[in-house]
């Protein structure tokens, strides 16, 4: 074999540094696609935890919205109401049974009978015929779950990263004990909603006083409702708000299309 035979055959393979190159390239490159993979399903996650947020506030807000809708009467700013003394339904912003609409994150209202007209009718028995109190309210996560038994139904899972942020209860009681609407008041404790309890309609709302110009429940002098959501929900990772913090609040309108209908109670409604 002639010497210039050698030498060719020689070239035709790879020195170590052109192998060491070679690895270092294909290793920045697959650096590269796993940042950037792990960036696009981090942005995903990011994306799809926050679409989730929204969905459970567009859900709570179409639920309240809907109980104004048929609202016979919504309590007034300044009204006090003491639904009763259940922990579920105190007041643990204010650490009182009371609430006090306007001042409080409160909305409280009275719904017409299933059945309209007839309201002397009502009774325990009849309860179709009967107006109906809802209460909608705002206090702190930890307080719920302080409230609630851990071994309960109701009871969520502890999040020491958000037992600041707020849950949303709502309250109903079907009022069997009044034939006449007229004299239907603000509850200051009645018996009739003692044994009952709030029930969860959503959690990590944003506490008011996290947000400049953010109020849950607005009573305008029109006797419409606005309606306003903030949603925050803290991760290990980071921080998920619903809508972004560079955007206003989710919020909805809702006016009430029973006011005062039918209040003899043996009116009919129309």
């Amino acid at each position: 074999m002639s010497r210039g035979s050698v030498v060719k055959r020689k070239r035709l393979g790879f020195t170590l540094i052109e192998v060491l190159i070679s690895m270092l390239i294909v290793g920045i490159i697959s650096l590269v696609f796993i940042r950037l993979f792990s960036s696009t399903l981090d942005a995903t996650s990011r994306i799809t935890d926050q679409n989730a947020l929204m969905h459970e506030a567009q859900i709570a807000e179409q639920v309240i919205a809907s109980r104004i809708k048929l609202a016979w009467k919504v309590f007034p700013p300044g009204t006090s109401i003491r639904i009763n003394s259940g922990m579920t339904t105190h007041n643990f912003l204010a650490d009182s049974d009371t609430w006090v609409v306007g001042t409080d994150p409160i909305l409280a209202m009275i719904l017409p009978p299933r059945v309209p007209g007839y309201t002397a009718l009502c009774s325990a028995s009849n309860p179709d015929y009967c107006f109906r109190f809802f209460a909608y309210y705002a206090f702190r996560r930890i307080d719920y779950l302080n409230a609630v038994s851990p071994t309960s139904a109701e009871a969520l899972f502890p999040d020491p990263l958000n037992e600041n942020t707020w849950v949303i209860m709502e309250f109903r009681r079907t009022l069997t004990n009044i034939t006449d609407p007229d004299a239907i008041t603000a509850p200051s404790g009645d018996a009739i909603y003692s044994g009952v309890k709030g029930r969860l309609l959503v959690e990590y709302v944003q506490p008011e006083q996290d947000s400049p110009i953010y109020k849950i429940f607005t009573m305008n002098l029109d006797g419409s409702v606005d309606l306003s959501l903030r949603m925050v929900r803290h991760t290990g990772k980071r921080t998920y708000h619903a809508p972004s913090t560079t955007e206003p609040p989710l919020t909805i309108k809702a006016v009430p299309r029973n006011l005062g209908v039918g209040s003899s109670p043996t009116d009919s409604a129309d």
